[in-house]
C-alpha cells in the first residue's frame, strides 16, 4: 500500500493516479470513495458537519486495502487513519502557499476553503497539519512548480530504497 498524504490541492489524486499507472497498481481515492456513497464533500459539511465526513473518510480509508491510495488533506487528523497509514509507504506531497492560491482560485469543492478567505484558511489549516504530515512520511517531495511526471520520476526512486 502507498498512501499519498499532504494538504489541500497538493495533487494527490492526480500524482496518485500516474504512481499507480507507473507502479502497475491499482488506485483509489478516498474522498472520491465517500462521495460514491454519500454525496458531495460540501453537501456532507453543510449538512452533517466534518466530524461526520471524517467519520465517513475513516471508514473508507479501511476499505481501501490495495495498490495507491489518495487521501483527503484532513485524513491524518484522526488516529485511526495514522494507524492504517502507518501499516503501508507514506508519501507525503508538499505544497508551497504560492503554489496553492494558484490552484485554488477556482475551485468550489472544498467546502474548508469556502470564501474570499480561502488561501488565508488553506495556509492556517495547513501549518496545523504539517507536523503530522511529516511525521507520517516515509517519502517526502516538494511538488511546486513541479509536472505530474517529474513528481511520479521523483517518487519512484525513494520507493525502491525503502
Amino acid at each position: 500500500m502507498i498512501y499519498l498524504i499532504g494538504p489541500m490541492a497538493s495533487g494527490k489524486s492526480t500524482v496518485g493516479r500516474s504512481l499507480a499507472t507507473a507502479l502497475s497498481t491499482s488506485f483509489a481515492d478516498s474522498d472520491a470513495a465517500v462521495v460514491a456513497h454519500h454525496g458531495t464533500i460540501p453537501q456532507i459539511f453543510a449538512e452533517h458537519g466534518e466530524a461526520h465526513f471524517r467519520d465517513l473518510e475513516v471508514q473508507a480509508l479501511a476499505r481501501l486495502l490495495t495498490g495507491v491510495v489518495a487521501t483527503g488533506g484532513g485524513a491524518v487528523l484522526r488516529e485511526e487513519n495514522q494507524q492504517l497509514l502507518s501499516r503501508g509507504t507514506v508519501v507525503y506531497l508538499e505544497l508551497g502557499q504560492q503554489a496553492a492560491a494558484e490552484r485554488i482560485k477556482a475551485d468550489s469543492n472544498r467546502p474548508l476553503l469556502a470564501g474570499d478567505e480561502a488561501l488565508t484558511v488553506w495556509a492556517s489549516v495547513y501549518e496545523k497539519r504539517r507536523p503530522i504530515y511529516e511525521m507520517l512520511a516515509d517519502v517526502h517531495v516538494v511538488v511546486d512548480g513541479k509536472s505530474v511526471l517529474q513528481i511520479v520520476e521523483e517518487i519512484l526512486p525513494q520507493l525502491e530504497q525503502l
